[in-house]
């Protein structure tokens, strides 16, 4: 069986309880604790599927134990316990189980994304066009709270909208990029926040939230890119 994994740095707590499942309209959301075995999530954090323009659904009652001993209608040699991961759909109805929960009816003929989501003692399979993954942090709230300008979750957001590589050269690309987007007085308050934020040793909690768009950021990388940005000259022909 061909299967894509979804879920690079962040997985489901094995011991997680109370996950809470919720249709609303043709929407389905799972939130869930989050394993804090990732340096970025700590215990306690929760994570959320968001499934769109679902089809159908089914939560399996199931323990890797069952699943292993091949109590489930995929395979361990087919399909490995654990994780998030995305699996070929053949759009054909008798291919789905029988009892299955059906959200919209009238997309069951459309492009459908077939989703397998391992959780302690569940499996849930989500037929759906497309899904969304947030980081519910705790932290978040307090750096709102503490820089309401928001000004470098801003500079990250639009950083990992444009690349994918962490590197020094494109630090420099970037920031040109973001100043030419944003003005020059946007950068002046990104730099003025980015010493508060140094000042008030919040750096390991951006490297935390960072990690939702950023896969795999380290606090190094992250000080080579304020380095960028605090030697950069904005009145240079370039910036």
């Amino acid at each position: 069986m061909k299967y894509t994994k979804l879920n690079a740095n962040w997985d489901v707590a094995p011991d997680a309880s109370g996950t809470q499942t919720t249709v609303t309209g043709h929407t389905l959301e799972l939130v869930f604790d989050l394993d804090p075995v990732f340096a970025h999530i700590d215990e306690g954090d929760r994570g959320t599927l968001e499934f769109v323009e679902v089809y159908a659904y089914k939560l399996w009652e199931i323990t890797r134990e069952d699943y292993l001993n091949g109590k489930f209608r995929f395979k361990k040699d087919r399909l490995p316990w654990g994780g998030f991961y995305e699996l070929p759909v053949s759009g054909r109805k008798e291919d789905f189980p029988s009892d299955i929960v059906v959200v919209d009816e009238s997309l069951k003929e459309t492009g459908l994304t077939h989703y397998i989501f391992f959780l302690p003692g569940q499996v849930l399979e989500c037929w759906a066009s497309d899904y969304y993954f947030h980081f519910d942090y705790r932290v978040s709230a307090k750096l709102e709270e503490l820089y309401p300008k928001g000004y470098f979750n801003h500079y990250l957001a639009i950083f990992s909208a444009h690349f994918n590589q962490m590197n020094t050269d494109n630090y420099k690309v970037y920031t040109n990029l973001y100043i030419q987007l944003e003005g020059k007085k946007e950068f002046e308050g990104l730099k003025e926040e980015l010493k508060k934020i140094k000042a008030n040793k919040d750096l390991d909690s951006y490297v935390k939230i960072a990690n939702y768009r950023i896969l795999n950021l380290t606090g190094k990388q992250l000080d080579e890119m304020i380095k960028v940005i605090e030697t950069y000259d904005a009145k240079s022909k370039y910036a």
